[in-house]
């Protein structure tokens, strides 16, 4: 239990770590000091959160988790989310979304 607590909590902070490149909470644009608009957010958003979601899918195919892994991954990634200052709606939005579409099911 310890060493599988381990590999759930490892997958939880890379998918964290992930979460805070692609969706940052302060997007503003490099070097120029611009805020970005709603669309630009919106639409780099969607893109990193499809990367996010084939890294969540690539741990979970590779770790071969269950479906109590699964779980204790995204309510560990839900904690620290949560911890980085990210909103409940979006944390809730995007774990759900990630559960629907990566966790759900044996997968590939």
């Amino acid at each position: 239990m310890i060493k599988k607590q381990g590999l759930v909590d490892e997958i939880s902070e890379k998918l964290c770590g992930e979460f805070q490149l692609v969706v940052p909470l302060h997007p503003n644009k490099p070097g120029r000091g611009k805020k970005l608009s709603d669309q630009e957010i919106k639409q780099n958003s969607e893109a990193g959160l499809q990367k996010f979601y084939q890294l969540a899918q690539e741990e979970r195919l590779r770790h071969r988790l269950g479906l109590i892994a699964r779980a204790r991954v995204a309510f560990g990634l839900q904690q620290r989310l949560l911890q980085q200052g990210y909103a409940a709606p979006l944390v809730k939005e995007v774990l759900l979304s990630m559960l629907a579409s990566v966790f759900v099911g044996k997968g590939q």
